[in-house]
């Protein structure tokens, strides 16, 4: 390998770096993120106007936006999809630990006791979750208060748009059985407009599907694109990880 080579590696992992950090850090606090915050909290080993600059590459290449010239970035769609990739990538990696509350939720699934489970779910992630059979037309939705509750839904016209997904979700889940009802090894993440089953670009959406015996169960979660994907995707792992032992 030569230098020149390795030197775009080298650059390559610390704008990954660098942009996973400051994904994590806007899902945190909600606030546009500033090269001297990142800086200060991450060890880069790079002075803050590198960082700087950084930021501006990225921003430039459309995995994050400046809102006003002064002040700090916040992620695209685009950048949070790259973030939810490599978040993805390290749950699947990632050591089978499970606790209670999560044991008792895939017990309630196993047994195909889903209005329970939705429930206890939502409860769980704070925000929308949704369930589904496949071979039934109910379909099980609570937390839509705390989907408000943890969105920054600025607008009435965001809120509207929101209200009305929910009161659609039934119809486009029927709409779109045979896609998601698929049973993929890993769950399916969502970014605003890219779902098949929200069109507000303030929401994300993670689906995964699972074998029950003689039936199939769709499972999601809508929320805000600020959401804690690590924590949820991690929930979609155990659910399978029991559900196949």
């Amino acid at each position: 390998m030569s230098a020149k080579q390795d030197k775009i590696i080298i650059m390559n992992l610390r704008a990954k770096t660098i942009l996973e950090a400051a994904v994590k850090e806007f899902i945190r606090s909600g606030e546009p993120v500033s090269s001297k915050e990142l800086s200060v909290k991450y060890d880069f080993g790079l002075k803050a106007a590198s960082v700087r600059n950084e930021l501006g590459k990225l921003t430039k290449d459309g995995f994050l936006a400046q809102l006003h010239t002064s002040g700090g970035r916040v992620p695209t769609d685009k950048g949070y999809q790259f973030f939810v990739e490599h978040t993805l990538d390290n749950v699947i990696d990632a050591k089978k630990i499970l606790t209670d509350r999560q044991n008792l939720l895939t017990a309630n699934l196993r047994r195909g006791q889903l209005r329970d489970f939705v429930e206890e779910f939502s409860d769980e992630v704070k925000l929308l979750g949704v369930g589904k059979k496949e071979k039934e037309r109910e379909v099980y939705k609570s937390g839509l208060r705390d989907l408000f509750e943890q969105g920054d839904f600025g607008t009435k016209e965001e809120m509207s748009e929101i209200v009305r997904d929910f009161e659609l979700l039934d119809q486009r889940l029927d709409a779109m059985r045979t896609r998601l009802f698929k049973g993929l090894r890993t769950p399916q993440v969502f970014i605003g407009k890219q779902s098949p089953i929200t069109k507000s670009s303030n929401l994300s959406v993670i689906a995964d599907s699972y074998d029950l015996g003689n039936d199939k169960v769709l499972i999601a979660v809508i929320g805000p694109k600020r959401m804690d994907y690590d924590k949820i995707l991690k929930l979609f792992k155990s659910f399978r990880n029991q559900l196949e032992d």
